[in-house]
């Protein structure tokens, strides 16, 4: 899939992925009650593969004291952010070009983000530690992947243009566990849909697991 391609020729919408405008108010509440449970606010976060960045314009705008990164490797759409973020007046909302699993930038942050990404990603194991490397001593990385349920969807779902975009899911080449996450890492996965009280998202939508894991 040619990211940058796709953005560049298609009249893509601003919107979030999997449960849609909620995310932003989810991840909101992750950071107030999971990852500033002790009373302190994360002081920042980065979104890896961030697209048009619904997410970090609203996070970035409802906590102007928190630097917002988005990262994303269609230099198309970050162009976009970054006219859009000084259109807002957004000061703490940054976006630079990179790719998992080699990583550019070497920031840590508070919080990572990545959703809806790893699923167009050959190398998820090594994008999992390329992500957490990202993370602070006692942050939290916020990550979904690929699973056999997916692959079920893809390919008994899907259309025929949305199963190309997901031919890594579709082929089996990128799948993954909960278990091989905790393997990778070497830290607990928990569930976050359960974190954010949003546990009727994954019951609609089980192919959809999302997990946060401390450092």
């Amino acid at each position: 899939m040619d990211w940058d391609e796709f953005y560049r020729e298609a009249e893509y919408d601003r919107c979030a992925y999997l449960a849609g405008e909620e995310m932003a108010d989810l991840l909101a509440l992750f950071l107030e009650t999971v990852a500033g449970d002790d009373g302190a606010m994360p002081r920042d976060l980065s979104s890896v593969g961030c697209g048009p960045a619904v997410v970090p314009f609203e996070l970035a705008e409802r906590y102007p004291e928190m630097d917002v990164y988005g990262y994303d490797l269609s230099e198309t759409v970050v162009r976009d952010n970054r006219l859009l973020a000084a259109e807002r007046g957004l000061e703490n909302l940054h976006f630079a070009v990179d790719e998992l699993p080699d990583l550019a930038t070497d920031r840590e942050f508070d919080v990572v983000y990545c959703v809806a990404t790893l699923y167009f990603v050959a190398d998820p194991e090594s994008a999992l530690r390329a992500l957490f490397d990202l993370v602070c001593e006692g942050g939290h990385l916020v990550v979904n992947y690929p699973t056999d349920r997916l692959q079920r969807a893809v390919r008994e779902e899907f259309d025929e243009r949305k199963r190309e975009a997901f031919h890594l899911v579709r082929d089996g080449e990128n799948l993954i566990t909960r278990e091989r996450v905790r393997e990778v890492l070497g830290a607990e996965p928990h569930d976050y849909w359960s974190a954010v009280d949003a546990t009727a998202v994954l019951e609609e939508n089980p192919e959809w697991p999302t997990v946060y894991v401390e450092k």
